[in-house]
C-alpha cells in the first residue's frame, strides 16, 4: 500500500508540474525491482539516423556543452553561473535510496535545496575536491527547440590529506528548451543509484514549491 502511495504522489506531481509519462521510459522488470521508485526517465532512442543539416548539427554540440557545463562550474563553486545554465521555471529532482525524492519547482526553490545539499554551512571552507564525472552521452530526442539528454553520473572526491573516493553513481536525466536563440535545462532529474548522507529540507519546504517523498522503508532505517 505505501508503494501505491507514493506512486500516487510521484503521478500527483509530474502532473501538477505538466510532466507526464508520455515519451519517457517505462521501466524493465529488473527496473521494477529497483528501490525506491523512480521517477519517469528520458526513453531511449537507438535511431541512427543522419541529419546533415547544419542548425541541427551546430545545436547538437551546443546542447551537449550545456550540459557537459555542468559539472565543471559545480565542482569549481561558479554557482552563478551554474545557476545561470537552468530556465527560471526549472523542475529539479533527485531520488536517492534510504533518503527519498526531491521535487523543487521553480529556481528558487532550486536554490534552497541546493543550499541545503550542496552548499551547506561550513562549506564556506571546503578543501575537498570533488568531480562529478559524466559519461556515454545520449540525445535521445531533439527538435528545433527541445531536448532530452541521458548520461551516466559518477560522483568522487579527492581531499588534500590524500586518497580517492567515489561518493555514488547514477544518471542525469535532462530535458533543455531552446528559448531566445540559447538553450537552457528546463527539467533536471538525478537519479542516484546508492545511499548517500541525508541532508535537511528547507523549513517550510511545501510552501516554497518543494515537495519530499522519503523513502520510509525499514531496511532503510537500520543503515
Amino acid at each position: 500500500m505505501k508503494k501505491i502511495a507514493q506512486s500516487l504522489a510521484i503521478a500527483a506531481t509530474l502532473t501538477a508540474t505538466g510532466i507526464t509519462s508520455a515519451g519517457t521510459w517505462q521501466p524493465t522488470e529488473f527496473q521494477k525491482r529497483l528501490v525506491p521508485e523512480k521517477l519517469p526517465m528520458v526513453e531511449a532512442d537507438y535511431s541512427g539516423t543522419v541529419n546533415a543539416d547544419p542548425q541541427f548539427i551546430a545545436d547538437r554540440l551546443a546542447i551537449l556543452n550545456h550540459v557537459a557545463a555542468y559539472s565543471y562550474l559545480i565542482d569549481e563553486g561558479r554557482w552563478d553561473q551554474w545557476f545561470a545554465l537552468f530556465s527560471d521555471d526549472v523542475v529539479f529532482e533527485t531520488t536517492t535510496p534510504c533518503f527519498g525524492t526531491i521535487i523543487a519547482k521553480g529556481k528558487e526553490a532550486f536554490k534552497g535545496i541546493v543550499d541545503l545539499r550542496y552548499r551547506g554551512p561550513g562549506s564556506e571552507k571546503n578543501t575537498t575536491m570533488r568531480r562529478h564525472t559524466q559519461g556515454n552521452f545520449h540525445v535521445a530526442k531533439q527538435t528545433k527547440d527541445t531536448a532530452e539528454v541521458r548520461t551516466y553520473m559518477l560522483i568522487s572526491s579527492a581531499p588534500l590529506e590524500g586518497g580517492f573516493k567515489v561518493l555514488t553513481s547514477g544518471t542525469y536525466n535532462a530535458t533543455l528548451k531552446k528559448r531566445n536563440g540559447k538553450w537552457t535545462i528546463t527539467r533536471w532529474y538525478i537519479e542516484v543509484d546508492a545511499p548517500l548522507k541525508a541532508s535537511a529540507i528547507p523549513e517550510g519546504a511545501a510552501s516554497k514549491d518543494i515537495q519530499f517523498i522519503p523513502d520510509d522503508r525499514p531496511e532503510c532505517k537500520k543503515k
